[in-house]
């Protein structure tokens, strides 16, 4: 009997290798996998400068001229499709219930990667209070940028 059992621990020692080689395998074809999935995504060219520099026309005409007519014709047309023109001055107006900025600058832009979207911090300041504002514009450097969403408003 110790023979066997000699034998059958010989047969699992022989079969290990396998086991961890298949292992190994698959986790090669799953890595290679992800890698494929995730370094296809697309590239864009973006100018963040630019992204800022339109929602900073956005944010003066929309929050520091208050000039909701322009504001609304700066959205991206997709964005302007469903949501009509009274629903974004209440957005407007309720993001701001006590008071307008009466300037903004741009705090920073960032590209989201493998997307045409570009993400943008606007601060605003006006009568001794604050404002921080996100606005994510839609576009590349080679088509221009429209916003797409806003949010934010006083924070002091």
């Amino acid at each position: 009997m110790p023979r066997k059992i000699l034998r059958d621990s010989q047969a699992d020692n022989a079969a290990m290798p396998r086991l961890k080689v298949t292992a190994m395998v698959k986790m090669l074809a799953a890595l290679l996998l992800l890698s494929a999935i995730f370094g296809c995504a697309e590239k864009f060219d973006h100018d963040t400068e630019l992204a800022a520099k339109r929602a900073l026309e956005f944010a003066d005409a929309t929050f520091v001229r208050r000039n909701l007519d322009k504001g609304y014709a700066l959205l991206a047309d997709k964005a302007r499709s469903y949501v009509p023109p009274d629903i974004f001055a209440g957005k407007v107006t309720k993001m701001h219930p006590s008071g307008y900025p009466g300037k903004v600058t741009a705090a920073g832009a960032v590209p989201v990667k493998g997307e045409k979207i570009v993400q943008v911090r606007v601060r605003g300041e006006g009568s001794g209070e604050r404002y921080e504002y996100a606005v994510t514009l839609t576009g590349t450097a080679a088509t221009d940028y429209r916003v797409t969403l806003f949010s934010g408003g006083r924070t002091s």
